[in-house]
């Protein structure tokens, strides 16, 4: 038997989610000579891109050619089980050097300043929510603590940046007793939910989360994406979530990390 061609295809959920799945196809057939990965686009994109010309700008940003027309599918998935089950056997440096040249084909928001990036679920997640929106939530007094423990390994000239939705009082908890050093080296970067063309719209958070020196992840698929495509220092949130629950080799876990 030949090559045969793969696909990942069928998600309709956020960006991150979409991508991570897209990227364990890339790695699988990467890794497996047997395999030739041919990139479906992805259709839509929820939280505010399920717009056709939105989704379009995604599919441009992540830099993956599309190889689809004209070729036949003898494997179609949602995701590739065996890379999400153990990520550290199949993204390796040349399939890590894969994914990261796809991504800088494309043009890319500029990057903050910020040395420290910090991303914070909120917006579909909270206590007040029931099962995975529940058990995905990260309170603000786990980061109260877990920020200035990170932000002590490195440089003290070493700017924080914060990514989330919301407002900033929803998030005053987090600073309660740090040092004036700290708080004036902090900065948020907050969004609004289901609204694609804002100053902090998702690839600029997304960019600014692969490009950082320091990645604290949350319990998100954006997240563990731009970890994915991270070089630098990255800091392990454990999710429940499907294909978010095991780290790379490289990564730091925090007490969330399993």
């Amino acid at each position: 038997m030949g090559t045969r061609n793969l696909t990942v295809r069928g998600h309709t959920d956020g960006f991150g989610c979409q991508y991570n799945a897209i990227l364990s196809g890339v790695a699988f057939c990467n890794n497996r000579s047997k395999y030739r990965f041919i990139h479906s686009p992805m259709r839509s994109v929820s939280h505010g891109w399920e717009a056709t010309e939105a989704t379009h700008k995604l599919n441009e940003f992540i830099g993956i050619p599309d190889t689809c027309a004209n070729r036949r599918i003898h494997v179609k998935l949602s995701h590739v089980a065996k890379v999400f089950k153990n990520p550290t056997c199949f993204y390796n440096t040349p399939t890590l050097d894969l994914i990261r040249s796809y991504y800088y084909s494309t043009q890319k928001p500029a990057s903050r300043p910020e040395e420290i990036v910090v991303h914070i679920r909120r917006g579909d997640v909270g206590r007040h929510r029931s099962g995975d929106r529940r058990r995905r939530f990260i309170t603000n007094s786990w980061y109260n603590r877990i920020i200035p423990l990170v932000a002590e390994k490195y440089p003290d000239h070493y700017r924080i940046a914060i990514y989330s939705e919301g407002e900033p009082q929803n998030f005053a908890s987090i600073i309660e007793g740090w040092s004036s050093d700290l708080t004036e080296r902090l900065s948020f970067r907050l969004a609004t939910d289901w609204i694609a063309d804002q100053e902090n719209c998702l690839m600029s958070t997304f960019h600014n989360m692969v490009s950082a020196k320091v990645l604290i992840m949350s319990k998100s698929g954006l997240a563990y994406s731009a970890g994915i495509l991270n070089d630098n220092d990255v800091y392990f949130v454990r999710s429940p979530a499907i294909g978010q629950t095991a780290p790379l080799t490289n990564w730091i876990r925090t007490s969330w990390g399993g």
